[in-house]
């Protein structure tokens, strides 16, 4: 294993970087993007491990990785252009760790990925799981999901609120529905760690199965379609109870 050192804290829930490094080192290719870096966490650990990586983010002040190393790309970038400044088929690998929550273009911001990655190439993105059992208890008492916790109030909200705050939920429905649109495969779903697995959500589970199965049966006596499977992807283990989707697609 690569040793690091002088890795900055990483902005994103624990347990998540290690992951998408782990799923990162399994892939092929050396030519990394990483939208947005942040603090340069996970650039870091890729630039030690020998990868060139090409790190962007709308506030590039904030990098605190090796800004002089040889292998490295920094540059501004505000994620929700409509075209961002990378090169066709640039990229082996493209990496979006807790982004796409912030964006007010998540469709634009896919196409821009799959444009900039090889034929081939991999994407892997993270994003809060809002279809996890605590998040979806949250939302049922609260009207809000796990880590979207503080609505936004225009005039009122603290700036440093209006800077980071998620402003986007996306479920893993709509997720699919937007990589597989723009021409990706989904290969691989993972989580960071795995919240809320207890003895009341175990006995939630059958409750929610019999749900879906009741749902797909309604889906195809309607001819909306078999179903069966995404809702099976809905009931695993990695969606109930995990807090990050993490998510390997293919171009």
């Amino acid at each position: 294993m690569t040793m690091t050192t002088n890795i900055p804290e990483p902005i994103a829930p624990a347990g998540v970087h290690e992951k998408v490094y782990d799923l990162a080192m399994n892939l092929q290719g050396s030519n990394f993007l990483d939208l947005p870096t942040g603090y340069g966490a996970l650039a870091e650990r890729l630039l030690q491990a020998g990868k060139s990586v090409t790190g962007g983010d709308i506030d590039i002040n904030k990098f605190r990785g090796t800004r002089d190393h040889q292998k490295l790309t920094l540059q501004y970038v505000d994620l929700n252009e409509k075209l961002l400044p990378f090169p066709e088929g640039a990229f082996d690998v493209a990496i979006s760790v807790e982004g796409i929550e912030h964006l007010q273009s998540q469709w634009n911001f896919v196409r821009n990925l799959h444009r900039a990655l090889k034929p081939g190439g991999h994407l892997i993105i993270t994003t809060p799981n809002i279809l996890n059992i605590r998040s979806r208890l949250r939302y049922l008492m609260e009207g809000r999901y796990e880590h979207f916790k503080r609505p936004l109030v225009k005039d009122r909200s603290w700036s440093c609120d209006l800077d980071n705050y998620h402003i986007a939920p996306i479920s893993y429905f709509e997720l699919q529905f937007i990589l597989e649109c723009c021409g990706f495969s989904i290969e691989q779903i993972h989580t960071n760690r795995y919240a809320a697995r207890n003895i009341l959500t175990r006995l939630l589970r059958p409750l929610f199965r019999m749900f879906y199965v009741n749902k797909n049966y309604r889906d195809r006596k309607r001819k909306r379609g078999d179903h069966r499977e995404l809702y099976k992807t809905i009931m695993s283990d990695e969606i109930f109870f995990g807090e990050c989707l993490i998510i390997v697609a293919k171009k």
